[in-house]
């Protein structure tokens, strides 16, 4: 039985919303559907299946808890309000209202209070629906299963004007045999229809059945899995876990991707010459080229640039000379590389090149490029299986953009596609006719593939092993034709993966399906969404949510005008005039976004071309975004008005974390098991560091560190001095007193940065080109430390070497990481880099924060080095996952047994754990003195947070006078002069700590703004300013203050607010998330609460194992140096008991006031 603790709640609410005379009615219906959908978002939390959006979550439910059908005419009376005059709105309200109640009622088991049923109607009145005369044929529905008996579906309708369920034909001969894979579906399963056809007594014979066709899937990993050797959607399994290759045919494929983007980019294609593509190809890829097996002695490295000539030649002959025959022309729109979701088959794409005519008179063409081999043997026409079937999946995808009738989808009156092979001399340009048997084998095949990730994320441990011991040879090679060596090869080939997990122990072997079915899971609601309260449709979003949820929640930049289009020049970036509409939203500078064409509010992403680009620059009146590639086709901005920019969601990171848990299963037993805890980590010699200048603690734990063989784990509690003191002194003293290389990681940019920052200061005695090597993007660095960036290092080495007549070479790049010891990168981007491990090998790596990154985002990197250092604070924020605490956890005793209850928690937490459980004391420590907050705001956190074991460093004993002079500030009262007669200025002149209570009820609407928080933050900046004006203090708050508040939505209105107010500077006053605070500081914290509804405790909670910490409060309150402002409701904060806790310390020192009395 479900769980009914909100139940009061949700009855509660509902009298709320139909007794609050200041809604309209079209704002009680969304206040009533946003409660139904956080009902229904409870419910279905725990639940194994993946439900993207209300219509499949309230099928679900009703089936499985037996409620009543007639919440479905709500839900869709709601979809669209805009349908319904409010004559018609008025007149259905309290049915609906109603029916709510009971829904409650039917599904927890619990009666509807006397008090709720007192509003019950009479008479009863739903919107009267429609008995739908199905036409012959049906384009597409989309449905949610119910059950299956005898060959038939039970399926509910998504937007069925009659509200009833179908029944659906499957195995029908003829019509979707092929479609085998339906038989194995789940109930609450949603599936599109496609080209269905409607007998007599009302049964759907569709052609083609597409399963969750929200999870997109990449339409090239779908053709991977079509060989000359065999079909196989196992090959999608394999692919997750296989490392990328390095050699000269990936090469090769690169270069000639750059080749057409050069052509297509250039004023003059005639222009465009071969040397200029190689080096810039060199410049982008360079650890590549440097480590490729295939190219490494000179001779091989001359036939690879032959081979990329010969590339270059017939690329640039087809273009300028064969494209013309069919049309494909600078006179229509050519883009490089565009990009589609499509939400009918389920599947995105990025194309190589797309070329249209005018927007009324269609006629498009699909360019995909292929570097390698034909058909074999080649009859100069012949296309390969996976590269059909690319082309076939773009044709149906672009069909849905495009409106073209299923029946017209292999019409090239519409559409025409061709596959480009630049290998061969002649017959490049090849094509092949679409048909319904093939692309019913093709989506049968994707459908498949999402069965498998289904299972995969089912936790069923023995399932996922299973599933994965059927990646064998002979499972997926099935072409009975090949010859004998060819298929011997293939065989090995992939029973590899099989075999290193047949190597690996029982533990490992659990901890490895684990954790796929782990990053499954969290890869699926990725896609589709959480069912938490705070949880998103994931990707899907951008077209499940309708554009009044996305205007609500801010999550959509749109009305944008484009004031200056450079998209086709070197800048490659497009300035956004924005509107008064969307004046706070929640972008900020390095959002990787989607860009789509919005005339009307019911444009999405799937029904457009999208432009994949990156935030550079946002203001109140501009937003600046930069594309990856140059575009000379710009008709197709001229055909719109306006745009929309979106977040976009993106699966590398999922890929990475495969890839890194494989690598781990291959890498040495010993190293393997230290890190599962089957061994200890060994002690090493004592390493015999001392530093006059430092304490006890810092010695300590310094030469631990340094004396560790295998790992040392460091817990740094806030203001610390992990980075800024301990690993500082650890570079500096194995830069100056060892020869060992140092790998420096960290989970985010910022913080990369910040390293950056310790380690120029730890090698300040060497020269500043000379210090570090930055590998990342420099989209992402910080132009402060740009010159370290590999591809500036490259740039200025290329320049220096061409005025002396020579030019940069493999050996000098080669030089130039072997001279240099110290690399830094984040984990992310150092994963994908598997080739500087094979041109340099790594004595220790550091990791920073450590606590916020997941044991399969960092396994596979820690054995290629021989040791490793971890810092981090598991009671601050950990790592990001969307996933339930419940589905979190292993309930497994072999897996708890290793210390593994949680897969939310960190690696660093678990060897830490482990290191504390078992008294390695050489192996971890804890700092215990702070330097950042005064003993007043260090106080509560202290006590809740670290068993007051937290000491100011001011009470340490060597310090010197500058330092304890420095320090002096932390145990100093505050005493500043107030401005006159103002009750507030006195407060914030005095207290250190302050919890300023504002009661803001917004009756059952869970409203996640705060307007008179909001407020009163810009009036304590302006009383602040008035203080430091007064005492002779910086007036600079952007330097001085911070402001965090839990939601988004919050932060952009006080964002408005300020840029609103006459506070100088207001607009670079960080605003922001705890998140983005963890590692900062400043003077002052202010935090709004912005928590009004108990029922929204749960999302900005964050606990820990046994419940005793609240990370995201830990981070929150230890950012302040000097002063802590916080702003909330205090009734409602203390329903949660830290909470409490807080409020009651803050009353007890003299620091809790009330709003209405200022």
């Amino acid at each position: 039985m479900l769980d009914n603790k909100y139940t009061s709640l949700y009855f509660t609410s509902l009298v709320d919303i139909i007794n609050n005379t200041e809604l309209t009615t079209r704002a009680k219906y969304r206040l009533l559907r946003n409660l139904l959908e956080k009902i229904c978002k409870y419910v279905v939390k725990d639940e194994v299946i993946s439900l993207s959006n209300l219509f499949s979550r309230l099928s679900f439910i009703c089936n499985k808890y037996n409620a009543s059908r007639v919440i479905h005419s709500f839900r869709m009376i709601s979809n669209d309000l805009t349908k319904y005059d409010s004559a018609e709105l008025d007149l259905y309200l309290e049915t609906y209202w109603m029916d709510v109640n009971d829904f409650i009622s039917y599904v927890f088991q619990v009666p509807v209070p006397d008090a709720n049923r007192s509003y019950y109607p009479f008479p009863i009145q739903r919107l009267a629906l429609k008995h739908n005369e199905f036409e012959q044929i049906i384009d597409k529905l989309r449905v949610n299963v119910l059950g299956i008996k005898d060959n038939l579906l039970l399926c509910d309708v998504e937007n069925a004007e009659d509200g009833q369920p179908i029944r659906v034909q499957i195995n029908e001969e003829g019509v979707n045999a092929s479609f085998s894979s339906i038989e194995k579906i789940w109930k609450g399963a949603t599936l599109h229809l496609i080209n269905i056809g409607v007998d007599d007594h009302q049964i759907h014979h569709p052609k083609i059945f597409i399963l969750e066709p929200d999870y997109l899937i990449d339409v090239s990993a779908i053709a991977e899995c079509f060989q000359d050797y065999g079909t196989s959607s196992l090959s999608f399994i394999k692919s997750k876990f296989d490392e990328i290759p390095n050699n000269k045919y990936l090469l090769i494929g690169n270069f000639a991707n750059a080749v057409m983007d050069e052509l297509v980019g250039a004023e003059d294609a005639q222009t465009v010459d071969f040397n200029t593509v190689f080096v810039h190809h060199f410049e982008n890829y360079p650890f590549e080229h440097t480590a490729c097996p295939d190219i490494l002695d000179i001779e091989q490295f001359k036939q690879y640039r032959y081979d990329c000539e010969t590339h270059f030649n017939t690329i640039k002959r087809v273009y300028l000379e064969e494209f013309v025959h069919y049309g494909i022309t600078n006179e229509g729109d050519i883009n490089l590389e565009p990009s589609f979701l499509c939400d009918v088959y389920g599947v995105q794409g990025r194309l190589d090149l797309l070329h249209s005519i005018k927007k009324d008179n269609l006629k498009t063409t699909i360019v995909e490029l292929k570097s390698g081999g034909t058909v074999y043997p080649d009859d100069g026409v012949g296309v390969k299986p996976n590269h059909t079937v690319q082309l076939y999946l773009y044709h149906l995808m672009l069909s849905v953009v495009y409106d073209i009738p299923y029946r017209e989808i292999g019409n090239e009156k519409y559409l025409s596609g061709f596959i480009f092979y630049s290998k061969p001399r002649t017959n490049n340009l090849r094509k092949d006719q679409i048909n319904l048997r093939r692309v019913q084998a093709i989506c049968e095949l994707r459908n498949r593939i999402v069965l498998n990730e289904h299972i995969l994320k089912s936790d069923d441990l023995e399932k996922v092993a299973l599933l994965l011991h059927y990646v064998k040879g002979e499972n997926i090679v099935r072409n009975p034709n090949l010859n004998t060596k060819f298929k011997d090869m293939l065989y090995k080939q992939i029973d590899m993966f099989t075999s290193v997990l047949e190597k690996c122990s029982e533990l490992e072997r659990t901890y490895f399906y684990s954790f796929v079915s782990f990053i499954a899971r969290e890869q699926y609601i990725s896609k589709l969404g959480a069912s938490d309260y705070e949880g998103s449709h994931g990707l899907a979003s951008l077209w499940i949510d309708s554009a009044e949820v996305k205007k609500d929640k801010y999550s959509i930049l749109y009305d944008l005008e484009i004031i200056e289009n450079k998209i086709f020049e070197e800048e490659k970036q497009i300035i956004f005039r924005r509107t008064l509409v969307d004046d706070f939203v929640n972008f900020r500078k390095g959002d990787v976004c989607v860009l789509y064409p919005r005339d009307h509010d019911t444009d999405t992403a799937v029904k457009h071309q999208i432009f994949k680009c990156t935030i550079q620059s946002i203001t109140k009146e501009t937003v600046t975004v930069v594309f990856r590639h140059k575009q000379r086709g710009i008709n197709y901005f001229n055909q719109y008005r306006l745009w929309a920019l979106e977040r976009d969601s993106m699966d590398s990171s999922f890929t990475s974390m495969y890839k890194s848990l494989y690598a781990f299963m291959n890498a040495p037993k010993n190293k393997r098991e230290v890190i599962l805890n089957v061994l200890p980590p060994r002690q090493g010699i004592n390493y015999g560091f001392y530093k006059p200048t430092l304490s006890v603690e810092q010695n300590r734990i310094l030469n631990n560190a340094l004396s560790a063989e295998d790992y040392f784990v460091l817990n740094g509690p806030p203001g610390t001095g992990k980075t800024s003191h301990i690993i500082k002194e650890l570079v500096e003293e194995l830069y100056t007193n060892t020869n060992q290389n140092i790998l420096l990681l960290a989970y985010t940019n910022k913080a990369v940065d910040e390293l950056c920052g310790a380690v120029t200061d730890a090698l300040e005695h060497v020269s500043a080109i000379d210090k570090f090597v930055r590998i990342g993007s420099p989209l992402s660095s910080s132009q402060k430390y740009a010159d370290h960036l590999v591809s500036t290092i490259i740039k200025r080495e290329s320049e220096a070497l061409e005025k002396s007549g020579r030019r940069f070479t493999r050996n000098v790049l080669s030089n130039i990481i072997r001279n240099n010891r110290v690399f830094l990168s984040t984990v992310a981007t150092m994963s994908s880099k598997n080739d500087v491990f094979k041109l340099k090998k790594f004595d220790t790596v550091i990791i920073d924060e450590a606590s916020q990154i997941l044991e399969p985002q960092i396994i596979g990197l820690l054995p290629k080095c021989k040791r490793f250092i971890m810092i981090g604070d598991h009671k601050q924020l950990p790592a990001i996952v969307v996933q339930s605490d419940t589905l979190s956890k292993t309930n497994n005793p072999l897996l708890e047994q290793i210390g593994l209850a949680d897969r939310r928690n960190s690696l660093f937490e678990r060897l830490y754990n482990f290191c504390e459980l078992n008294k390695l004391s050489y192996a971890h420590d804890t700092l215990t003195y702070q330097g950042r907050m005064h003993r007043d705001i260090a106080a509560f956190p202290n006590i809740a947070f670290y068993e007051g074991k937290l000491k100011e460093a001011y009470t340490l004993e060597n310090l010197t006078t500058v330092a304890k002079n420095s320090l002096q500030r932390q145990v100093a009262p505050l005493n500043l002069k107030p401005v006159d007669n103002d009750l507030l200025s006195a407060i914030l002149a005095q207290k250190r700590v302050l919890f300023v209570n504002v009661e803001e009820h917004h009756a059952g609407q869970q409203k996640k703004t705060s307007e008179k928080e909001a407020d009163f933050v810009v009036c304590l900046l302006q009383k602040i300013e008035q203080l430091n004006q007064l005492n002779g203090c910086s007036t600079d708050l952007t330097k001085q203050v911070g402001i965090i508040a839990p939601f988004k939505n919050q932060i952009a209105l006080i964002k408005n607010k300020l840029e609103g107010s006459d506070i100088l500077n207001a607009e670079d006053i960080v605003v922001d998330t705890v998140e983005r605070f963890q590692g900062g500081q400043r003077d002052i914290i202010i935090y709004s609460f912005t928590i009004n509804e108990v029922l929204q405790l749960d999302g900005v909670v964050s606990l820990n194992d046994d419940q005793s910490v609240d990370r995201k409060l830990n981070v929150a309150l230890t950012r302040a140096k000097e002063q802590m402002i916080i702003i909330g409701n205090a009734e409602v904060l203390s329903h949660n008991s830290i909470y409490k806790e807080m409020v009651t310390h803050i009353k007890e020192q003299g620091g809790y006031v009330e709003y209405d009395s200022l």
